[in-house]
């Protein structure tokens, strides 16, 4: 006998039990909770899945924060474009998004980590979902930066960049390159920039892609300085809320900026 057994059989299989105790610990009410971004009107016992699963969302930086920005990214996906993950992580973005490659053999993936140690997990998701990963910094130049470490992965970043979540004596030198030194196929780029502050200078290392407007789309996981949406604006982006996919002007953490005419293409 299971857990998952007694469950089911004095649980699941008990609906008037079951329904007091749901009732006890969510009471009995209509209310709109926010899943992924989107608003829905449930019922706390008849919908409870969706009452506790929006709960959980509220307390995880993963389902409140990016699964919203995946789903969009993956809807301006076109066939032949490519898909650039810069501060790639361990590759939660390009694994999820491999899957399409199952549909749409043309379409790559290409992921770039500074920080040696989450490369090597990395690496390893890359080989199993099929994507290339590069253990490289991306910059506006080709240079070697000092990286300062956290305790989480997620807070590497440059010395100048290091915050109270960095730990002041771990400091790595790290080789940088400009994006578009890298021979990156692909009709159109998406690029999602997750830097740690260092946004414009990946966006200015990646100046002739957007010189040749193959650049569809940034999602940009925060950004530091303003200059941001001075250089989007030359380049004629329309800005939106990454999560919410609303318009807006830019001043939010999530943001999505797009290309018009390149969306266009993907709608004819």
């Amino acid at each position: 006998m299971n857990l998952w057994w007694v469950i089911d059989n004095f649980y699941n299989k008990n609906p008037k039990f079951r329904k007091f105790i749901m009732k006890s610990l969510f009471g009995n009410k209509t209310i709109q909770v926010t899943l992924f971004d989107t608003e829905l009107m449930i019922n706390s016992i008849k919908e409870n899945g969706y009452y506790r699963a929006s709960r959980l969302c509220n307390i995880s930086s993963l389902l409140r924060d990016e699964v919203s920005v995946i789903l969009n990214i993956a809807g301006l996906l076109s066939e032949n474009d490519t898909f650039v993950d810069i501060g790639a992580n361990v590759g939660i973005f390009s694994s999820i998004l491999s899957r399409y490659q199952k549909l749409f053999p043309d379409r790559q993936i290409y992921a770039f980590e500074a920080n040696p140690d989450t490369y090597e997990r990395l690496k390893i998701n890359s080989k199993k979902y099929g994507f290339k990963a590069y253990n490289i910094g991306i910059s506006d130049r080709e240079c070697e930066l000092e990286f300062i470490e956290g305790v989480v992965s997620h807070v590497f970043t440059t010395v100048e960049n290091a915050s109270r979540y960095n730990i002041k004596d771990k400091i790595t030198n790290i080789k940088c390159q400009r994006l578009d030194k890298f021979e990156i196929p692909g009709k159109s780029l998406i690029l999602k920039i997750d830097v740690e502050g260092q946004e414009l200078q990946v966006l200015r290392g990646a100046s002739s892609f957007f010189d040749e407007q193959r650049i569809k789309a940034v999602y940009l996981d925060g950004y530091s300085d303003k200059g941001v949406l001075d250089f989007l604006s030359a380049y004629n982006f329309s800005l939106w809320d990454g999560r919410k996919l609303l318009e807006t002007d830019g001043d939010l953490f999530s943001l999505l900026a797009i290309l018009p005419e390149k969306l266009r293409e993907k709608l004819c």
